[in-house]
């Protein structure tokens, strides 16, 4: 009787076996990215991070057993990108260095967007390096600056970099992708285009007071340039039929009473609310029966409408004529 290697086994019992051994239980950090084994090939580059729940081995078998498995790694699980401070240069790192092959399988990817540096805008639309940026780049050509005299404040200086990370993932043909862009932990409170309410002070949590909000600085403002920009690339990237489908959703989390009143403004500024789901919290002190209380926070999913008219590049913060209200 002639022996039956693994490659003589049908393929939906390889699969059954690449699933049971490649796909994680949770998502997997890449922090940083590595090659395994200093092996250069494409289906051999995988994240360097904590698996423990994943035997990578299979992807140093020989080339079409690594293919194969390679196809059941990355299109089946969960990528987070987190990177350093406002870094975007190891999420471009790690999709060149997975290949085009390998992107192209991928499924979830989820990254961080930081917050953007400020610069400050003169009344004559150039921007003015400071302390926060070495290089303040111009308003990008895709925003319609606004007519002069400009008003003056800080706005967002938008990394050039977002726009490689786009054009990567987007570029294979293949299986459709979803991109969860996070707002957070850092910057709780942070909705695109909205100010975000104040927070309440020491001594102040659990009482019950609500308090007038309290105008942050242009720190924990996010204007709709980076938003808008996205899905301007994101359109562009996938135009040709060839491309994938790219699905970009953006997470957050906020004060649940701030978002309930700004909610239709949020709308009206181009967010389609896909999800929005209560957070519970527990006060020990005040509540010894460890019953959920009232919940405080919401958790959102906002997805960018498609575009249909020219972009303006958001005023500066301080200008942006946004609603003022009470909570």
């Amino acid at each position: 009787m002639p022996q039956l290697d693994f490659l003589g086994l049908p393929w939906d019992i390889r699969l059954m076996v690449y699933s049971t051994l490649l796909v994680s239980s949770s998502p997997i950090d890449v922090w940083p990215a590595t090659t395994l084994c200093g092996l250069g090939s494409p289906a051999q580059s995988v994240p360097h991070s904590m698996i423990w729940d994943v035997s990578l081995g299979l992807l140093r078998c020989n080339s079409t057993i690594a293919s194969e498995a390679a196809a059941v790694f990355y299109g089946n699980n969960t990528f987070c990108i987190h990177g350093d401070d406002r870094d975007y240069g190891l999420v471009i790192h790690w999709l060149k260095q997975i290949g085009v092959q390998n992107r192209s399988f991928l499924r979830r990817l989820e990254m961080r967007i930081w917050m953007p540096l400020k610069a400050w805008q003169q009344f004559d639309g150039s921007r003015t390096d400071g302390v926060e940026v070495k290089h303040a780049f111009p308003c990008h050509p895709h925003l319609l600056a606004p007519s002069m005299p400009c008003p003056e404040g800080a706005v967002d200086v938008i990394d050039p970099l977002v726009e490689d990370i786009i054009a990567l993932v987007s570029k294979p043909g293949g299986r459709k992708l979803k991109l969860f862009l996070k707002l957070g932990p850092t910057d709780f409170n942070i909705v695109p285009g909205v100010i975000g309410p104040g927070q309440l002070g020491p001594g102040e949590i659990g009482t019950g007071r609500v308090r007038p909000r309290i105008i942050q600085g242009p720190e924990a403002w996010l204007s709709m340039d980076l938003p808008n920009l996205i899905e301007k690339w994101r359109a562009e990237y996938t135009l040709d039929g060839r491309l994938r489908h790219l699905n970009i959703l953006w997470t957050t989390k906020t004060d649940k009473t701030f978002f309930l009143g700004e909610k239709d403004f949020i709308e009206h500024l181009g967010w389609q609310i896909l999800e929005e789901q209560e957070d519970k919290w527990y006060w020990p002190a005040d509540n010894p029966t460890g019953c959920p209380g009232t919940p405080s926070n919401v958790s959102l999913v906002l997805k960018r409408r498609e575009l249909t008219t020219t972009l303006a590049a958001d005023n500066p913060f301080g200008f942006h004529g946004l609603r003022h209200i009470q909570i």
